[in-house]
């Protein structure tokens, strides 16, 4: 019973890490003055950690939806998504380890004028 809530507190800890924030991969702006002149035509790429509870997913996404509303400074478009598993932890409890993967949601977007 220890084991199983040490368990329990470990992954509710990983859940919890990087709960509501999304990440700007590649951006369609990076404000350069020395940027090429069809940088405003490239696509962006922003991603957010896709495990844990539903109600954390969808703030993620939402933050994910703000970050490329604001570096398209309004309008954008969703070209594709997907998952992606990337890295992940080893969790130890007592005598065992388990191994937890991270699975990323991948959006590509390009701003819309």
């Amino acid at each position: 019973m220890k084991q199983l809530k040490m368990l329990v507190t470990a992954f509710s800890i990983l859940g919890l890490a990087g709960c509501t924030s999304a990440q700007m991969v590649s951006s369609p702006n990076s404000g350069s003055a020395y940027a090429p002149v069809n940088e405003g035509s490239r696509s962006g790429i922003v991603k957010y950690l896709n495990d844990g509870a539903d109600f954390v997913r969808k703030q993620r996404r939402e933050d994910a939806y703000k970050q490329m509303h604001d570096a398209c400074n309004g309008s954008y478009k969703i070209d594709a998504e997907g998952s992606s598993a990337e890295g992940g932890s080893v969790v130890n409890s007592g005598t065992a380890s388990f191994w937890t993967q991270s699975n990323y949601w991948y959006i590509q977007f390009s701003c819309v004028r």
